[in-house]
C-alpha cells in the first residue's frame, strides 16, 4: 500500500493525529453547550437580583425623605421623595424585563400597586403636615404609609428568595452538566488512547518487524557468518536497506578471502620488519599484553618471543622502572618523565640504553597499544664520562695558575709593587673581570664533575623552606633594587623541616633566581612561591622576562647551553648553572623542569621528595 518507510510512518501519525482532532473538538464542543448554559441562566437571576436590591434601596430613602418631612423639613423631604421614586420605577422596569417567572411577575405586579398607594400616601402626608400640623401627620404616617412600605419591602425580599432558589436550581442543573461533560470527554479520551495504542503497535509491527530481521541477519553477519543473507519483502527504505546489506554481504565474503593471505603476509613482513632492527622493541597491546618483541630484547631481558606473546608485561619484563612507564603510557600519559639514560645489567656488564615509548591509538584518540624501543647508548655515555674527566682534569690544573694570575692582577691593580696610571688600570680590570669568569667557570666544573661522578657528599641540615629562600636570595637583592625588579616569595606555611644540604639547594634557587633576574626587563617581577603537596617540596621561580624559544627548552639543562637575551648580548654565563641544578635535583630523587611562552616569561619549577627527609625532631612531636 505504502511504497516507502516516509510515508507508514506519515500514515501512522497521521491516525494519531485524526484521532486526537476528534477528541479536542468534542472536548470543545461539550464545555461550550455548558458554558452558555451557566451563562444564560445566571444571568437572568442576576440581573433580577441587582434590580431587586437597588428597589429596596430606593424604597429606605424614600423612607427617610418623609422622615426629613417629619422633622419640619417639609419641601426638603418631599423633593428627595420625588427623586427617589423615580430611581424606583426605572429599577422596577429592569427587573420586568429580565425574563422573570409567572410567579415573579405576579410579585413585580404586587409591588408596584404597593408603590403606587405608596407614592399617594406619601402625597397625603405632605399636605396633613402643611394643614393639620405634626401630631396628625405622625399618627397618618404610622397607620397609612408604613405598612405599605413594609408590603413594597415583603414583596421585594419574596423576589429575591425566589432568585436564590433559582440560582441554587441553576447551580444543581450546571454540576449535572458539568459531569455529563465529564463522563463524555473521559469517554472519548479513553476510546482515543485505545484506538492510538493499537494503531501506534499495527504500524509499529508493520515498520519494526523487517527492521528487527534484518537486524538479527546483521548481527549473524558480525559474528562471523557471511553466507547470511537478508530476506527482501518490501520495496520501501528497509528492503533498500537489505538489498544493499546482501551486495555488502556478498563483498565482505569476497574480501575476507582475498585479505587473510595479505593479512598474514603482513604479519610476517612486520616480523622480518621488527627483527632486523638493531635496537630491542617490545611491543604490547591495550590491555598491556606483549604481541610482538625481537631477538635483542629476547637476549636482554632473557626470555623467549614464544613464551612472552600473550603475557602481560609487568610479569615478562622483571623491571620495575620500565613497568611503570609503560604503564603510564597505557594510562595515556605521554608525557613521561624518562630519564635520559637507563642501565641495564647485560652479558655480565652494565649497559645503557635511552628509553623511547610511542603510544599507538584508534581511531577514537584512545590508546591501542604502546612500543617500547631501547637504544643502545653505552658508547655515548662512555665518552661523555672521558670527556667529564677530562674536563674536571683540566679545571683541576687551572685552579693553581688560575690563583696566581689573580693574585698578581690584584697586586698590580692596587699599585701595591709601583705607580699604575689609568688606561694601566683600566686594563688591569678588565683582566681582572676575564680572569674571575675564569674562575667561576672552573668552580662550576668541578663542582659538575663531582656530582656527575657521585664522589659529592651531601650534607644533613635541618632545612626551614622560609629561611632557605630567604638566605639563597639575600645576596641578589641589590642587584633587583639597582635594576628596578621586583621580587616576590611565597611560601606555604605548612610545608615541614626536613633534612638535606642548606647549601647545595640554596645554590639552585639562587641560581634560578639570578637567571630570572637577567632576562627580566625594568620594572618587570620575579616570583618564587613554595608550596607542598604532602610529598614534594616544589620550588617555583617564574619572571615576565622575553620567554624562551620552544627548540631552546628541549636543551636548556644541558651542558654549555646558554639562551641569549636580546636586549644584552653580551654572554652572563658559560651555561652550566642550570645542568648543575638539573644534577643537585635529581641527587635528592627529583626532577627539574621549565614552561614558557615567548612574550610571557618563563617558570623554572623543581621537586623534591621531602616526606622521608621529615626532621626526627618534628616526626617525634607529629
Amino acid at each position: 500500500m505504502f511504497s516507502t518507510l516516509r510515508a507508514k510512518v506519515a500514515a501512522g501519525f497521521t491516525v494519531l493525529v485524526i484521532i486526537n482532532i476528534i477528541v479536542s473538538v468534542w472536548s470543545i464542543y461539550n464545555f461550550d453547550q455548558l458554558t452558555q448554559a451557566i451563562t444564560r441562566m445566571i444571568k437572568q437571576n442576576y440581573q433580577n437580583v441587582i434590580a431587586t436590591q437597588n428597589m429596596l434601596m430606593d424604597l429606605e430613602r424614600d423612607n427617610s425623605a418623609q422622615l426629613v418631612m417629619l422633622n419640619g423639613y417639609v419641601d426638603l423631604g418631599y423633593k428627595q421623595f420625588q427623586d427617589n421614586h423615580n430611581d424606583f420605577f426605572v429599577w422596577y422596569q429592569q427587573a420586568v424585563n429580565s425574563n422573570v417567572s409567572r410567579r415573579g411577575m405576579q410579585i413585580l405586579d404586587n409591588i408596584k400597586n404597593n408603590y403606587a398607594q405608596f407614592v399617594a400616601a406619601t402625597d397625603s402626608l405632605r399636605i396633613v403636615l402643611m394643614t393639620d400640623g405634626h401630631a396628625h401627620a405622625q399618627d397618618f404616617h404610622y397607620r397609612n404609609v408604613l405598612p405599605l412600605s413594609n408590603q413594597i419591602k415583603d414583596g421585594c425580599f419574596q423576589l429575591l428568595d425566589m432568585n436564590h432558589n433559582a440560582m441554587v436550581a441553576t447551580d444543581t442543573k450546571a454540576s449535572d452538566i458539568s459531569n455529563q461533560a465529564t463522563v463524555a470527554v473521559l469517554g472519548a479520551a479513553l476510546l482515543a488512547i485505545v484506538l492510538s495504542i493499537v494503531a501506534s503497535w499495527q504500524f509499529s509491527q508493520y515498520i519494526l518487524e523487517p527492521a528487527e530481521k534484518l537486524t538479527d541477519t546483521v548481527r549473524k553477519l558480525g559474528r562471523g557468518y557471511l553466507d547470511v543473507r537478508a530476506t527482501v519483502n518490501s520495496n520501501d527504505e528497509i528492503g533498500e536497506l537489505a538489498r544493499e546489506f546482501n551486495r555488502m554481504a556478498e563483498r565482505l565474503k569476497k574480501y575476507e578471502e582475498i585479505n587473510i593471505e595479505k593479512l598474514i603476509y603482513e604479519k610476517r613482513k612486520s616480523e622480518a620488519i621488527v627483527g632486523t632492527i638493531s635496537d630491542p622493541i617490545v611491543v604490547a597491546d591495550r590491555d598491556g599484553k606483549i604481541v610482538l618483541m625481537n631477538q635483542l630484547a629476547e637476549n636482554i631481558f632473557d626470555v623467549s618471543e614464544e613464551a612472552s606473546i600473550g603475557q602481560m608485561f609487568q610479569d615478562v619484563i622483571k623491571n620495575a622502572e620500565l613497568n611503570k612507564y609503560v604503564a603510564r603510557y597505557l594510562n595515556g600519559e605521554s608525557a613521561v618523565n624518562i630519564p635520559p639514560y637507563f642501565e641495564l645489567r647485560f652479558n655480565g656488564e652494565d649497559r645503557y640504553f635511552r628509553i623511547k615509548l610511542n603510544s599507538s591509538k584508534d581511531g577514537s584518540g584512545k590508546v591501542s597499544g604502546v612500543i617500547l624501543i631501547l637504544q643502545d647508548v653505552t658508547q655515548f655515555k662512555e665518552l661523555d664520562k672521558m670527556k667529564s674527566e677530562f674536563m674536571a682534569r683540566v679545571s683541576h690544573e687551572f685552579r693553581t695558575p688560575l690563583t696566581s694570575i689573580n693574585m698578581t692582577l690584584d697586586i698590580l691593580k692596587d699599585a701595591h709593587i709601583g705607580h699604575v696610571n689609568k688606561r694601566q688600570h683600566e686594563l688591569l680590570v678588565a683582566a681582572k673581570q676575564d680572569a674571575e669568569r675564569l674562575t667561576k667557570l672552573v668552580r662550576e666544573l668541578l663542582e659538575l664533575s663531582r656530582l656527575e661522578s657521585g664522589k659529592i657528599q651531601l650534607k644533613e641540615d635541618k632545612i626551614d623552606t622560609k629561611s632557605l629562600i630567604e638566605f639563597s636570595v639575600q645576596p641578589v637583592l641589590l642587584q633587583f633594587t639597582d635594576k628596578n625588579v621586583k621580587l616576590e616569595i611565597n611560601t606555604d606555611d605548612t610545608i615541614p623541616e626536613f633534612v638535606a644540604d642548606f647549601q647545595q639547594l640554596s645554590w639552585v634557587i639562587s641560581n634560578l633566581v639570578t637567571n630570572a633576574l637577567r632576562f627580566t626587563d625594568p620594572g618587570g617581577r620575579v616570583t618564587v612561591d613554595a608550596t607542598t603537596d604532602g610529598e614534594d617540596l616544589i620550588v617555583a621561580v617564574s619572571d615576565t622576562g622575553c620567554g624562551i624559544e620552544p627548540a631552546e627548552m628541549e636543551k636548556i639543562f644541558d651542558k654549555f647551553v646558554q639562551v641569549q637575551d636580546s636586549a644584552n648580548p653580551s654572554p652572563g654565563s658559560v651555561g652550566l648553572g642550570l645542568s648543575i641544578s638539573k644534577e643537585i635535583v635529581e641527587l635528592y630523587g627529583g626532577r627539574i623542569w621549565v614552561d614558557s611562552r615567548i612574550g610571557s616569561g618563563s617558570v623554572f619549577t623543581f621537586s623534591i621528595p621531602i616526606r622521608k627527609r621529615i626532621s626526627h625532631e618534628q616526626a617525634i612531636s607529629a
